[in-house]
């Protein structure tokens, strides 16, 4: 009988999570459990000038091999659901990367992690720590860009909005102005780093616009070949999306947001500007660049229940159900990938033949 032949790696379609929190969670760190203890923390953060990526994670739960394995096991339940590659966005701790080091030097990861640092750490560690860090990240994972903050959260009344909240006096939180988020994200912008911010307020992201102007000096090409990234880009009026297609801004946004956030939107914004959130089918109407992601653990991790969300508004697999259904204006039934500048959910879904042509 003739050996078998060495087994040689193979390339097979899978699912990318653009947005997620995959090793926080794994590690055992817990994320604030309510609204209340998030407008806490947001209050807290805005009255010290600073941002919630700006504060640092304590050291490791645990011994570096016990992390290690934490992690891998969240690696391969995330493999589990589908996906080949996720984005860890905001590491806020060296030591994520060293226990990913670990892991790497044992084998082949179950899926391969991309990184954005949170500014806090990179500003922490200077251009030349995180510039060693990122050519020594390993086969698996990639170093891609600092993640920024803007505003805060729509459930605890803390994005920063262009008017009150139709049930609270009061307008959110702004953490960084435009000068200040152009000044902080320049010193990037010429080694290759990726800039992403977090803003869900129409304030927050009218602000990051703003500050991505000033940082590329109104060069809009420059700005679109760098393809910054404003994160969940919730609430916003038709300028603003005209802004981001202009721009070339990539919006990373969360099917999710849009169905489990039903009974917020109305509170929070009355029906006059509830037709504003999570304006998902207008963004790909006006040509603006989306990336997509569950922001694990704050939604479900399994992709698939996200795609469901975003095509017909609600998702029926078993478990997964919830109570409202996204609006019309969230839901997106035919999502080409035919061009570049349309949704690209989860690069790698279709096996390569046939993606030139394919539809959702």
């Amino acid at each position: 009988m003739q050996p078998a032949p060495p087994l040689s790696p193979v390339t097979v379609p899978g699912l990318i999570d653009s947005h997620a929190h995959l090793l926080r969670d794994s590690a055992g760190l817990a994320f604030p459990g309510t609204a209340a203890a998030v407008r806490a923390f947001h209050r807290q953060v805005a009255g010290q000038g600073s941002t919630p990526m700006d504060v640092l994670d304590p050291p490791p739960p645990a011994a570096p091999g016990e992390v290690a394995g934490r992690l891998l096991a969240g690696l391969r339940r995330a493999a589990g659901t589908g996906l080949a590659e996720i984005t860890e966005m905001g590491m806020r701790e060296w030591w994520y990367l060293d226990a990913l080091a670990r892991l790497q030097a044992a084998g082949p990861l179950p899926l391969r992690v991309r990184i954005y640092l949170a500014s806090g750490l990179a500003g922490q560690a200077g251009p030349d720590e995180i510039g060693a860090r990122r050519a020594d990240a390993g086969p698996w994972v990639a170093l891609d860009g600092i993640k920024f903050y803007a505003d805060g959260w729509l459930g605890p009344r803390t994005c920063a909005m262009c008017g009150n909240f139709d049930d609270e006096a009061q307008d959110g939180l702004l953490f960084m102005d435009a000068a200040t988020l152009a000044r902080r994200i320049t010193p990037y912008l010429g080694s290759g780093w990726r800039i992403a911010t977090h803003a869900i307020g129409d304030r927050g992201i009218e602000a990051v616009l703003d500050g991505y102007e000033l940082a590329w000096d109104g060069d809009l090409a420059a700005m679109a070949a760098a393809a910054p990234r404003i994160e969940h880009a919730s609430v916003q009026s038709g300028d603003l999306i005209a802004r981001m297609a202009a721009c070339g801004v990539t919006a990373c946004i969360q099917p999710s947001f849009a169905v489990t956030d039903v009974p917020q939107v109305s509170a929070a914004l009355g029906s006059g500007r509830s037709a504003a959130a999570y304006p998902w089918a207008a963004l790909a109407a006006a040509g603006v660049r989306l990336l997509a992601g569950t922001d694990y653990p704050i939604e479900v991790l399994e992709p698939l229940v996200g795609l469901a969300r975003l095509v017909s508004g609600r998702s029926r697999r078993q478990g997964f159900a919830a109570a409202g259904s996204a609006p019309p204006a969230s839901k997106t039934a035919r999502v080409s990938c035919r061009s570049p500048n349309q949704l690209k959910w989860w690069v790698g879904y279709f096996p390569a033949q046939d993606r030139a042509n394919a539809d959702v």
